[in-house]
């Protein structure tokens, strides 16, 4: 099977709500939370990867990749979309600044491992000035992890074993850059747990393939499926 950085946490958390999801085919419909940093991954992916950098396209790319939906009503919306403005420019003021080179955007691994493959999409990939490369995921929620919670992110140690089993990348920085918030924080990638990492990825795939859903209280509370689902204990 192919097993996806989303799919391996969500079974980690919970096999039934994998269950709901991917074997069931349910759908959590989009809030505004959701929509507003769905758009800003949107809008940056299209700026980044145009050729036109200046502040103009980026606003142009906010027009034309903004999401519409999960707002309660225009004003709500309307609201998160000026706020969408202003980290926009604050960002493009901090990227200019930036030294580091792209090297990609949105930028897709694959690696086979056993008789799985392993798929991701990092948000982004830089050379740093000493030839270095940085794995950068955005954030567009309010907090700001500290520099121990980012090198303990389970989706930026994923990606860093994805870029080098498939993509030949070995990624020295991992950065956690909170857009919404104007803050970044970077850490050296330490590749000791990889090998942990790859056989817990094996573990659930397997586990997925062979059908084993059952249940985890841990986190009933914020799951969406928890006045419906029969194991929850948050309803």
């Amino acid at each position: 099977m192919d097993i996806s950085y989303t799919r391996y946490r969500i079974y980690r958390e919970c096999p039934e709500k994998y269950k709901y999801l991917f074997e069931d085919g349910r759908r959590i419909p989009l809030d505004g939370r959701a929509s507003f940093g769905l758009s800003l991954h949107r809008v940056l992916e299209t700026w980044l990867r145009g050729a036109d950098c200046s502040l103009e396209s980026l606003q142009d790319a906010l027009r034309s990749r903004w999401l519409s939906v999960g707002y309660p009503d225009e004003a709500s919306e309307s609201r998160a979309y000026a706020k969408a403005e202003r980290v926009l420019v604050r960002f493009h003021g901090d990227e200019s600044s930036r030294r580091a080179r792209l090297i990609g955007a949105e930028k897709e691994f694959a690696w086979p491992l056993g008789r799985h493959e392993v798929r991701g999409m990092i948000d982004r990939i830089d050379q740093l000035p000493d030839g270095a490369y940085e794995l950068v995921d955005y954030k567009t929620g309010p907090s700001v992890p500290t520099p121990a919670q980012v090198a303990d992110d389970l989706q930026l140690r994923f990606y860093a074993l994805g870029a080098k089993r498939g993509l030949g990348i070995d990624a020295a920085v991992l950065t956690v850059d909170c857009v919404a918030a104007g803050k970044r924080v970077s850490v050296p990638y330490d590749p000791s747990g990889e090998a942990a990492l790859t056989a817990d990825i094996v573990a659930a795939a397997d586990a997925i393939e062979a059908g084993e859903f059952s249940a985890c209280a841990l986190y009933c509370p914020r799951c969406d499926f928890r006045a419906e689902c029969p194991h929850s204990t948050a309803k």
